[in-house]
């Protein structure tokens, strides 16, 4: 299984660069074929290894797995441009515990030898497409695998805006903006914000509003399937910033709409067999802790 694998680092570089040269030999000693990726390797020595930097549009068409040495920052971005090829993709932590990179440096040779033979677990998760227009024209498009947040800018004014979903008005509100979350991203800013945090098999969007004027706004779940579209409201003046997974930024103002709906693909996660979303829950939140 996965004959073309794709390596993808962190973008500050040399402090992965052991890892990947430690996992460029295990993998060519089990005859795989294997990348980097141009975007996070360019300045990896590629030559004395004899491997081929890709550039990260081509990359994903080449690859049948992506493995990503980083923290979770490096594996959403990754996520985002090789899911629409459908690659597998596993994360090698190399900081705090992650919620996505969940293999440490000490066992990768052990859990990646189990999966090239076909041992592990997956699991698929959904990720958000963002499309803003001015008017019949689109300005933006981009994916995320957390969330899709309204935010205002630096102004210490409140924004306003409309929440539409599946062309039913919902609510106006007043407040610092609102996350659009996968379950995924539920444990993200989503949690800081006070949502619900979503098991990542389901198929829903989560809508958290940022410090709401009013006391009734309350989180709320909606359908994987459904579109949420937002509207600023016609008599704000200024601007305010959509941003994706809290690294995709573009600003928006009154004679812009965005429109957010579900992925058409999902992407593939694998994990070492007998992965266990609860423990990891369970180490991230300290729950069970005795007090």
């Amino acid at each position: 299984m996965f004959q073309k694998i794709g390596i993808f680092g962190k973008y500050d570089g040399i402090q992965c660069w052991d890892n990947i040269e430690t996992l460029i030999e295990f993998l060519h000693s089990r005859a795989r074929d294997v990348y980097l990726d141009d975007t996070s390797c360019h300045n990896f020595p590629a030559s004395v290894y004899n491997i081929q930097i890709v550039p990260r549009a081509e990359l994903a068409q080449k690859i049948d797995l992506a493995i990503v040495v980083g923290g979770d920052g490096t594996f959403l971005d990754v996520a985002r441009y090789v899911v629409d090829d459908e690659v597998p993709i596993l994360g090698i932590n190399l900081g705090r515990l992650g919620f996505l990179t969940d293999i440490s440096p000490d066992n990768m040779l052990k859990a990646l030898d189990e999966i090239l033979a076909g041992v592990f677990d997956a699991e698929q998760r959904n990720l958000l497409q963002v499309t803003i227009y001015d008017g019949d024209e689109v300005v933006f498009e981009h994916k995320a695998f957390n969330d899709v947040v309204i935010h205002k800018t630096e102004s210490p004014r409140m924004i306003e805006f409309e929440t539409f979903v599946d062309g039913r008005f919902l609510n106006s509100q007043r407040s610092d903006g609102m996350i659009i979350s996968t379950p995924t991203g539920s444990t993200a800013y989503s949690l800081s914000a006070g949502g619900p945090i979503l098991d990542p098999s389901l198929d829903a969007i989560t809508l958290v509003s940022i410090n709401p004027h009013t006391m009734s706004t309350r989180p709320y779940v909606i359908s994987g399937e459904s579109e949420v579209e937002l509207r600023p409201h016609e008599d704000c003046h200024g601007t305010a910033q959509i941003i994706c997974d809290g690294q995709i930024t573009h600003t928006i103002s009154a004679v812009n709409k965005t429109l957010v709906r579900r992925n058409p693909k999902y992407i593939k996660m694998l994990h070492p067999k007998g992965h266990d979303h609860f423990e990891l829950l369970r180490a991230k939140l300290h729950w069970g802790d005795k007090l």
